[in-house]
């Protein structure tokens, strides 16, 4: 069970299938500390990443079991949870199988994919979901520091943030509070304007 125990999906027709840009919102550094997934953006493009398909927000419900404030489980405002915006907020489990779902037959995509591939494999351990996506994942950060390379060596890129890129590319700054779905719409963006190779 969980997100990298398949290994069977797109081995054959890799490059055919429609990519998915995945941004996860969190309550918190990791599951153990109490920190729990919030909200997760979706954008499925073509094969070539050039033409959004479609797109989907999810608001997942928390727990929030260490009974924080909403300035705590918001950063301050940073990924914008609200307690009244999420009232209507769907479980958990419910999310991961939408997710799931929507992410079948996709390569997955997200920027520094370390942190979704973590959170996703946590959610889809404890409830047994076994990943529909391709079992390739696919860091944005690694490839606009591969494509870019001179203008990070050159000093023309300063951080290795998304937003940083982004607006290195031409993108406006990422929008704050940062927020699922403009999250993973941004990822896309950024790839799209990536230098091909």
């Amino acid at each position: 069970m969980g997100i990298g125990t398949r290994h069977q999906i797109g081995t054959d027709n890799f490059a055919s299938l429609p990519l998915v840009f995945i941004d996860i919102e969190t309550t918190g550094d990791n599951v153990r500390e109490g920190g729990e997934i919030c909200e997760i953006g979706l954008v499925k493009t073509d094969p070539t990443g050039q033409r959004v398909l479609v797109d989907m927000n999810l608001k997942v419900a928390i727990q929030n079991s260490r009974n924080r404030s909403e300035d705590e489980l918001s950063y301050g405002g940073y990924n914008g949870f609200n307690f009244a915006e999420w009232e209507s907020a769907i479980p958990p489990e419910l999310a991961m199988k939408t997710l799931n779902e929507f992410c079948t037959g996709c390569v997955p995509w997200a920027y520094n994919v370390s942190f979704e591939f973590r959170w996703l494999g946590e959610y889809f351990d404890a409830y047994e979901l076994d990943w529909q996506g391709d079992y390739h994942w696919f860091d944005l950060m690694t490839e606009a520091v591969s494509t870019l390379r001179a203008d990070f060596l050159a000093r023309r890129i300063s951080k290795l943030s998304l937003s940083s890129v982004g607006s290195y590319l031409g993108l406006a700054p990422e929008a704050m509070p940062h927020r699922g779905l403009a999250g993973a719409r941004y990822e896309w963006e950024v790839y799209r304007l990536l230098p091909q190779r």
